[in-house]
Formats: C-alpha cells, structure tokens, sequence
C-alpha cells in the first residue's frame, strides 16, 4: 500500500517505464476494438465489444491526462492521480462488464436474458434521470418501453428459473448485471482484498473525499507539482490498468481470433489517435488535406 510519508518507490524512469507499457497496452486494446467492430454476434457477446470499445475511450483519455504523455502536448503537467482516478475506475468497473458479457453461455436463451436485463436497467435509469431534460411523452415512451422488455424477460425460461429475489430486483431495474459482483470477481478469480482496495481508493480520488484533501504538502501531494505520493500512486494505478487491459484484450482475441494480427504494441493502428498510430491512408488523406 502506499504511504503518504514515504520518499517514494518509484523515481522518474520507473515511472517512464510504466507510462510505456500502458501506452503499449493503450494502443493494442484500442486497435483490437476497432479491427472487431460491425460484426454479427450473439447478443451478449456483441454488447461485449461494446463494451470493450467504452473501456478503451477511458484508457485513451487516462493516457491523455497522464503526466509526460506522448499524445498530447502542453507547457506543463499535473502530478496527481485525480487526474486518472475516475478513468482508472471505469476501466476496472467495465472491465467486469465486458467479460460478464464475454463469457456468457452459449446458449441463446441466456444471452437474450443477459442483454435483456441490461436493456431494463438502462430504460429505469432513464426514467429516473432524464424527467429534467426530457417531455412528459418521451419518459412515457420509455415507461411503454420498460413494460415491453418486462414481457420479454417473464418469458424466457432461464430468468423465470432465477431466485424470486432476484427476479424481483431486476425487474425493478436495480442491476445491470445477472450474476452478482462478488461471484464475478470470485468466477474471474480477482482477488477480492485487492479489487476493494483499488475500487475504494480510486473512488476516494474521483470524488473530493477525504484523501484528496488531508495531508496537502506544500509542492508536493495534492498540489499538481511533481511528488513521491502521486508518482508513486501513478504507477501502481497504471500497472493495474495495464494488466486489465492486455487480460481483457486476450479474451477479445479468443472470441475473435482474426483480429490477433492488430496487436502490434506502440505501433498498432487506429484512430482517432497520435500520429504515429494513425492508419496509413488516413494519414495520408490528412496530408492532403493540410496541403490542399
């Protein structure tokens, strides 16, 4: 764990050396979602590269946010992990989604559960959120829409074999996902200890808690300036996205082997994206474009 009165584990080049990997790992996620895109899957394993792709739109703006980083340029950096905290966490949050979806069984009368609870949840937190933007009539049609899906789901047998509980709390659109957190974690054997602490500490950071706030020091922790506690933190939350991402990019590999040949490290291609990863032709349409 880290400790806010330590010199700091990590010095300058340990931390280049992480910022790397993630990069490397950044760029090879990124292009395996998009070699993956428009194709025909099952339910649940097509909302997965759904998914995938919204883990990598998080990975990309952490590594934009992230000090020293190649795919931005600026006169200066910020020093503190709030800087990534809330990226880090989505990472980690749709990270269980993803293989949730991924892993699900192959028979269609699950998969249809799976996606249609997720549709559920969605519609209930439309209704409860969006009544202050939206008319009368649209959160109406999404009341309609709620009740339509709630039939759907009554008559498929693997969520009528659910526990009553269950069935009751996901109809009421209480959760996105079937299996509870806790057995997922167990099932993708994380270890719990080490996914709390890193969901309750990333949680301290994204929001203005009481870690963000206590043990200020000046030109060090909390005021953006280069320091031990951030550096420190940077790495060990970086280290822990990379292994997420190279873990869940093996599993997108295995549902679509053809896309294997799309890791190529610093120099996989996609966009958009720094220069040095953007496709051929598009970069050179964007050269023409500056010329003409």
């Amino acid at each position: 764990m880290l400790d806010e009165t330590s010199k700091g584990r990590f010095n300058p080049d340990d931390y280049r050396e992480r910022l790397l990997a993630f990069d490397k790992a950044v760029c090879e996620a990124t292009a395996l979602s998009q070699a993956c895109a428009e194709r025909l899957e099952a339910p649940a394993v097509g909302y997965s590269t759904h998914v995938f792709g919204r883990i990598c739109a998080h990975a990309q703006a952490m590594m934009c946010a992230a000090p020293k980083s190649r795919w931005v340029r600026r006169d200066f950096d910020i020093w503190d992990v709030s800087t990534v905290a809330s990226h880090a966490r989505s990472i980690l949050e749709g990270y269980l989604l993803f293989r949730y979806l991924a892993d699900c069984p192959n028979d269609l009368d699950i998969q249809r559960a799976y996606v249609q609870v997720m549709h559920l949840y969605d519609c209930k937190k439309r209704i409860k959120i969006l009544p202050y933007v939206l008319s009368d009539e649209d959160i109406a049609g999404f009341h309609e829409q709620a009740e339509k899906i709630t039939e759907r789901l009554q008559g498929i047998k693997y969520f009528s074999s659910l526990e009553p509980k269950l069935k009751k709390e996901l109809l009421a659109g209480k959760w996105l996902m079937i299996t509870p957190q806790k057995d997922l974690i167990a099932n993708l054997g994380i270890n719990q200890v080490e996914f709390d602490f890193f969901w309750n500490y990333l949680s301290q950071y994204t929001h203005v808690l009481s870690f963000t706030f206590y043990r200020v020091e000046p030109n060090g922790k909390g005021t953006g300036v280069d320091n031990d506690f951030d550096r420190d933190a940077l790495c060990m939350v970086m280290d822990f996205c990379t292994s997420l991402l190279i873990t869940a990019g093996d599993r997108l590999v295995e549902l679509f082997p053809d896309v294997a040949s799309s890791r190529k490290g610093l120099e996989s291609k996609f966009s958009p994206g720094p220069s040095k990863n953007l496709p051929r032709q598009l970069k050179r349409d964007l050269n023409r474009r500056r010329w003409s």
